[in-house]
């Protein structure tokens, strides 16, 4: 096994051990542990996009970079089939970074460790996201690329960069850089589902300006850490808490009762727009003979909100520390209680269900990220969100929300930033038709059709290119986005037989 990375390499120990363990088609994995020896975090696109034009060199297929660094890789129509239609199959390149707390992993230079569990059916990596979001439909288009068995007319295969940030790559490509009227978007999470329609999305964030004095005290920290976390737009509907807003109603409901002189010195949470924040961690300064009281006021509140959230979350944690400063900056006690207030306020979760496709959430907020520090932000409070809806007339609303709070609060609300069109289902598509064929034939079952609240890129595709058909499908995938990511062995090669199947089969 070779071009693990831009070069011919052996695999390690671990690496060979895994892949050895893993079922046909072969070529599907190598690919895969090829791309967890890459670092690919979204916003360094810069090895992973090297290590696929190599894939592409490899290959002795021809390859295009746009201005924004979008790979296409094109494999030519089988000899007497040039006449079909051609078909882009497309994943995005970057991927989630998140890490275990205890985790020393550096996403920039370290290699992902992959491990199989329950019976080499389940596979992780090690204290870390595993990035088979998307990298395991990165590595089965590579694979059908390499597939010389496959009876096709012409392929090219997306890689995207940013979808998990901005979308910048399926927002700015270019006009003309695909050639292909179909389009599979490898992107998807349960492999008895084809999706034909996503949610759209916004940012935004608040900004408060708040009044720091110097505050000599005791300084105790905080962190709330071990909640489950998740993606925001296929787990928000799944009760999970917000380690911020857990952690203010912690100290709201904690300290209030015990002494009127605690004052907030630091709040940072969450990690990234898409994530369900996990962890958060504050310090706040209280009376040197107040500590003991405090602590143990914190410590009881927090064994009733665990026994509220036993279920929801089961891993929850708190650690509390007196730290040895004595003096520094805080909030004065009117801004303290402004950034709890706001902090508690502002939305989070569902905020509407679909009223006409049963189980499937409209709209929904993620308050994502928290930074509150002396010195960060101009010495702002930010509030960082990321709304998502299948609802056009939903998300200025939303907005609009976003606004009434921030007014209330004497904040300041951003404008809308890196804005993305939903993708209308379209149930009269030729290529779905072509799908739901092949999958009764290979999956021995009907599939079920369905809209998702996540994002997905088809819909700027859509903008970019008129009439394009769009259909999304992917192996089973749970906790993405988050250190406990697990891809379902045993899904994938059916979903690769999904693939080439209806390759062979559209006309």
């Amino acid at each position: 096994i070779s071009h693990l990375r831009s070069s011919n390499t052996t695999m390690n120990p671990t690496y060979q051990a895994v892949f050895d363990a893993l079922p046909e088609p072969k070529p599907v994995w190598k690919h895969f542990l090829g791309m967890m020896q890459v670092p690919r975090e979204s916003g360094h696109p810069e090895q992973i996009r090297a290590w696929l034009l190599e894939q592409a060199r490899t290959l002795g297929l021809q390859s295009a970079v746009d201005r924004v660094g979008n790979v296409v890789i094109r494999k030519p129509a089988t000899p007497g089939l040039e006449g079909r239609p051609s078909i882009c199959l497309q994943a995005h390149m970057d991927m989630v970074c998140e890490k275990t707390k205890e985790s020393t992993h550096n996403f920039d230079t370290d290699a992902l460790v992959p491990r199989l569990l329950d019976g080499n059916t389940k596979l992780m990596a090690t204290n870390t996201t595993l990035g088979a979001d998307n990298g395991i439909g990165d590595a089965m288009a590579l694979a059908i690329l390499e597939d010389r068995t496959i009876q096709h007319g012409p392929i090219e295969c997306l890689f995207t960069v940013d979808e998990e940030t901005t979308m910048k790559g399926a927002a700015e490509i270019e006009a003309g850089f695909l050639q292909s009227h179909y389009l599979i978007n490898v992107d998807s999470e349960e492999d008895w589902r084809i999706c034909i329609g996503c949610a759209g999305g916004f940012e935004a964030h608040i900004r408060q300006p708040l009044s720091w004095i110097q505050a000599p005290g005791a300084r105790i920290q905080l962190e709330l850490h071990k909640l489950l976390a998740g993606h925001s737009g296929v787990e928000i509907h799944k009760g999970r808490a917000n380690a911020n807003k857990l952690l203010c109603r912690l100290l709201h409901q904690g300290i209030q009762s015990v002494t009127p002189f605690a004052l907030l010195q630091s709040l940072v949470g969450g990690t990234k727009k898409n994530v369900i924040p996990g962890a958060s961690k504050a310090v706040i300064v209280v009376p040197e003979e107040h500590v003991e009281r405090v602590m143990a006021a914190l410590h009881a509140k927090f064994e009733q909100i665990k026994t509220e959230w036993k279920t929801a979350e089961p891993e929850m944690e708190l650690a509390m520390s007196v730290l040895p400063e004595r003096t520094g900056f805080a909030l004065c006690p009117s801004s303290t209680r402004k950034a709890l207030d706001l902090i508690l306020a502002v939305p989070h979760g569902v905020l509407r269900m679909s009223p006409d496709v049963a189980g499937l959430v409209e709209s929904s907020i993620n308050a994502a990220k928290v930074t509150l520090a002396h010195g960060h932000m101009e010495n702002h409070l930010q509030i960082e969100f990321f709304a998502r809806s299948s609802n056009n007339n939903a998300m200025p609303w939303i907005y609009e929300k976003l606004g009434c709070i921030a007014r209330l609060a004497g904040a300041q609300l951003s404008e809308r930033l890196h804005d993305f069109p939903g993708w209308l289902p379209n149930m009269a598509s030729p290529l779905l038709a072509t799908a739901k064929q092949v999958f009764t034939e290979v999956m021995k079952k009907e599939p079920e059709i369905y809209a998702i609240h996540a994002g997905l890129e088809c819909g700027m595709f859509q903008a970019k290119y008129p009439g394009m058909d769009c259909i999304s499908v992917g192996p089973y995938m749970t906790d993405v986005h988050s250190p406990k990511e697990t891809l379902y062995v045993n899904t994938v090669p059916k979903v690769y037989e999904l693939l080439v199947g209806i390759i062979r089969n559209v006309h």
